[in-house]
């Protein structure tokens, strides 16, 4: 059995960690969890040493973190904070025998897994094959908008294919959404799904909206925006609308080019707020129309993760992947 191991989950917003021991069959157990704010922390090697001395002389001797950022050469730039992570340094500063570094959605696809069903709202139940395996897109609006595909190996085995999906070119399907990339392109010179779907250019959306209709701009919470909407205000109504149905178009878009007959998982903290939004017929036609290729579409299952720790369940499986049992 594999010696426990730090693992982390290092978003735009939050910084969590835990201790993963393998359970039953294998099973990664996380435990000691701790969710601080970013802002709390001037870089995250402070982070890390916080939470080393909350667990005292009981702390693993390796980690694994996995971060908002694409990873190159042990080295971690956070899309959506000012954070450079680095292996080497981290070792030496914080007495840890080992550190690797991974993707966040890499962490996040490797946990579905592992999740019970109950950790997932299923809002299209397709008709999956269930006589093989296949591919699971694994993607959704938090800070940012991350992406990755998992692909099955062997009987048992998964693989993470990681990529920076969120950062593709926005893709309007009606006359309002086309109005609200022509406004976000006069002060952005490239308008991605993340800007428009994700939690990093919610003011951006909010303004831009107001602007097209002439309305004074407020800034305003998005829990605040959420509730508007529910009671019918136009504006909160077309943002929560432009991103869940944005959402499934920029996943279907995915699904079809990586063909992930296994299923398309929603994550991050946008999603769980906008879950009824994204469960409306609206959106999932947004997922589902592909003209010619609609039959292929519409036996793709599709859930949200409801589950804050996924991310931790997931880097704990990558490491317990990687270790060799004598």
């Amino acid at each position: 059995m594999a010696d426990p191991v730090l693992v982390g989950d290092i978003g735009g917003t939050n910084v969590r960690f835990a201790v993963a021991r393998q359970g039953f069959a294998g099973k990664p157990v996380v435990s000691d969890v701790s969710v601080m704010p970013g802002d709390d922390f001037d870089a995250f090697d402070d982070a890390l040493s916080a939470y080393l001395d909350q667990l005292g002389k009981g702390a693993p001797r390796e980690a694994l973190i996995a971060l908002a950022g694409p990873v190159s050469k042990g080295r971690v730039q956070l899309t959506n904070r000012d954070w450079m992570v680095d292996t080497a340094r981290l070792q030496e500063k914080c007495g840890l025998a080992s550190v690797r570094l991974v993707n966040d959605y890499a962490a996040m696809a490797r946990a579905i897994p592992e999740l019970p069903e109950g950790a997932f709202r299923l809002i299209h139940e397709g008709e999956p094959d269930s006589s093989s395996r296949q591919p699971i897109l694994v993607s959704g609006p938090g800070t940012g908008l991350g992406m990755a595909t998992l692909i099955p190996v062997g009987t048992a085995g998964w693989r993470v294919l990681t990529g920076e999906g969120g950062h593709a070119a926005f893709a309007p399907a009606t006359p309002r959404e086309w109005a609200l990339a022509e406004k976000l392109r006069e002060s952005h010179v490239y308008v991605s799904r993340e800007l428009v779907l994700s939690g990093s250019g919610f003011d951006a959306v909010h303004k831009a909206l107001c602007d097209i209709d002439g309305t004074p701009w407020e800034k305003t919470p998005p829990g605040e925006v959420l509730e508007r909407a529910n009671e019918g205000d136009p504006i909160c109504r077309d943002i929560c609308e432009i991103k869940a149905r944005g959402t499934l178009y920029a996943l279907g878009d995915a699904a079809l080019t990586n063909g992930t007959k296994g299923g398309v998982v929603i994550t991050g903290g946008v999603a769980e707020q906008l879950a009824d939004w994204l469960a409306a017929p609206g959106a999932i036609d947004r997922f589902l129309q592909r003209g010619p290729m609609s039959d292929y579409m519409q036996p793709i299952p599709i859930r949200i993760l409801m589950s804050g720790e996924a991310a931790l369940i997931g880097a704990a499986a990558l490491q317990f992947d990687e270790v060799t049992v004598p």
